[in-house]
Order: C-alpha cells, then sequence, then structure tokens
C-alpha cells in the first residue's frame, strides 16, 4: 500500500482525522465494524480512504475495524502515526516458526507531524 495523506486540522483541541490513499472519487461512505468512523472501498474492496470522527490533538489512540482492514492511529502533540493491517493476505498459520521468520500480513506505519 502507498503512503497515505494525512488531514488533521483539530479546532479548540479535536477534530476529524482522514487518511487518504487516493485524490480520485471516494463512493459512499461505509460505517467501521469497530471505531468511530467511516471508510471508503473501491469496487474490487481496496481502502481509499477513512475519517476518525473525533481525535483528540494532544494526545489519542483509536482504530477502525472493516471486513478486511484495521486501520489504528495514534497521536501524541499533534504529531499522528498511522498502521494498516490487510487481513485478505494469507496470515500465518498456527504452528510455531522460527523468529526470524516475517509474518506475510501487511502492515505500514507513517509519522506525519501536523501543522496549525
Amino acid at each position: 500500500m502507498k503512503k497515505g495523506k494525512v488531514f488533521f486540522h483539530p479546532i479548540e483541541g479535536s477534530g476529524t482525522l482522514t487518511i487518504s490513499w487516493t485524490s480520485g472519487p471516494k463512493g459512499d461512505a461505509i460505517e467501521a465494524k469497530k471505531g468511530q468512523g467511516v471508510g471508503f472501498f473501491s469496487h474490487s474492496g481496496e481502502l481509499l480512504a477513512v475519517i476518525f470522527d473525533e481525535v483528540q490533538d494532544s494526545q489519542d489512540h483509536q482504530f477502525l475495524e472493516f471486513t478486511h482492514y484495521q486501520i489504528e492511529i495514534f497521536v501524541k502533540n499533534r504529531k499522528v502515526s498511522y498502521s494498516v493491517c490487510d487481513s485478505r493476505l494469507k496470515k500465518p498459520s498456527s504452528t510455531k516458526r522460527k523468529k526470524s521468520r516475517q509474518s506475510k500480513i501487511s502492515k505500514s506505519t507513517r509519522k506525519i507531524k501536523v501543522g496549525h
């Protein structure tokens, strides 16, 4: 997954936070199964954007869970980091493996400083 663009402009300490992975049309919003927010997906199910409803700018930790994705955000002093897990990729089996072997679940983390 390519790097997402974070839009976070809190007013009086909180506001919505958007992460977008495309500049094109987003379509209809889908409510998260867990968490407070919505997601936008392509016809093939690829994640296009998410909007977290109410995020504190001083410190916050939230996640949105959808059928195939979980998006997690951390905010501290207006600095935003996020991770995306795509469960459509093959999960590792429950058998024990050597520590050096990596999980096949896609996870990306970005840290972004948001100004006024």
